[in-house]
């Protein structure tokens, strides 16, 4: 019986022990199952934390390169702001000089309305002389304002009508000249490989593209290039040899006036074999020395150029260009500035 009664415990506590085991088990598995989960939350916390630190050192470094942006277009405007008053102060200077220019002409015409019918032929003469435009080599007529204000030495100013005084003072001319000069200068810079609206041409320089296309028509093989290259070098080397002198000494109404004279031997050769374009820019060359008094030493002198006109440009032309190109260049500084943004 007391045997019976021990059994009975002992299978008793043997399955409270069993069920006290499985629970433990269970437990020690809710237990890792959590501990996992919690282990990968700690996980992404640090994730997270790591992604909000990266994140907030690219906000930074946004913050700095836009206050940085922001300094270089507060500079930029205040440049361009600059060039735009400088550009206004020369374009108004311009325009008085040219107002200064135009004066003297109708100061004239008035009084030539006045003439008494005595006079009519000192008159006529006196209106031929002002009406005939001074042609140069280059094509340029010296009746119009906006070519004849840029002549060398003005001829308002050096070369006055007879009875005419010009009102135009001496510095304002000294001005302009400076001008011009600091202009050639600027665009030196800034033309130097050419393809542009205006730029600097050399005056008294012989035109290459000439050489080329007559060498080119006559050859049309690969010799053309060697011989336009040796063409071109013989006659821009003796165009600046001072010993050739193709110009002959005339007198017209007592002043000695060097006129070009197209029958030398040298310029006939050379348009006899090469044909005229050849022949026509050395021609020009000539001709643009002695309208810059370069013959003495055969010197070349930079200009300003309109290359879409073929002419001379005018102050009040380059102004407006390099203003343009200024605007530009701020509207491609911009858009550099928000990409980079």
């Amino acid at each position: 019986m007391a045997e019976s009664i021990a059994t009975a415990r002992a299978g008793s506590l043997v399955s409270k022990l069993e069920s006290k085991i499985c629970y433990h088990r269970d437990a020690a598995l809710e237990y890792m199952e959590i501990k996992a989960v919690v282990g990968e939350v700690i996980e992404e916390k640090e994730m997270l934390q790591h992604d909000y630190h990266a994140l907030k050192d690219e906000l930074e470094a946004a913050k700095k390169t836009i206050v940085e942006v922001n300094k270089e277009l507060a500079a930029e405007n205040e440049e361009t702001s600059l060039n735009k008053k400088e550009l206004e102060l020369v374009r108004k200077k311009l325009q008085d000089w040219e107002a200064k220019q135009n004066l003297p002409e109708l100061q004239n015409c008035s009084a030539s309305e006045h003439v008494q019918p005595s006079n009519s032929k000192g008159q006529k003469r006196s209106m031929r002389h002002q009406e005939v435009p001074s042609q140069g080599p280059l094509g340029i007529d010296a009746d119009k304002p906006d070519l004849a204000e840029e002549r060398p030495g003005s001829m308002l100013v050096n070369n006055p009508i007879v009875g005419q005084t010009s009102v135009v003072s001496p510095s304002t001319n000294d001005d302009m000249v400076a001008l011009r000069e600091h202009m050639i200068k600027q665009f030196l810079e800034i033309d130097k490989y050419g393809g542009r609206i205006i730029g600097i041409k050399e005056m008294g320089k012989l035109n290459v593209k000439a050489f080329e296309i007559a060498c080119a028509e006559k050859f049309r093989t690969t010799k053309a290039a060697d011989a336009s290259s040796k063409l071109y070098s013989l006659w821009q080397q003796r165009i600046t040899d001072v010993s050739w002198n193709p110009f002959n000494t005339v007198t017209v109404e007592g002043n000695h006036q060097e006129v070009l004279n197209v029958n030398d031997d040298k310029l006939q050769e050379l348009k006899k074999e090469w044909g005229e374009s050849p022949y026509k820019a050395v021609i020009d060359a000539l001709m643009e020395m002695k309208e810059y008094n370069c013959l003495g030493d055969r010197s070349t002198v930079y200009e300003l150029w309109n290359y879409r006109a073929d002419r001379k440009a005018t102050l009040t032309e380059c102004t407006e260009y390099m203003a343009d190109r200024v605007q530009e260049l701020t509207v491609v500084k911009r858009r550099k500035t928000r990409r980079r943004i």
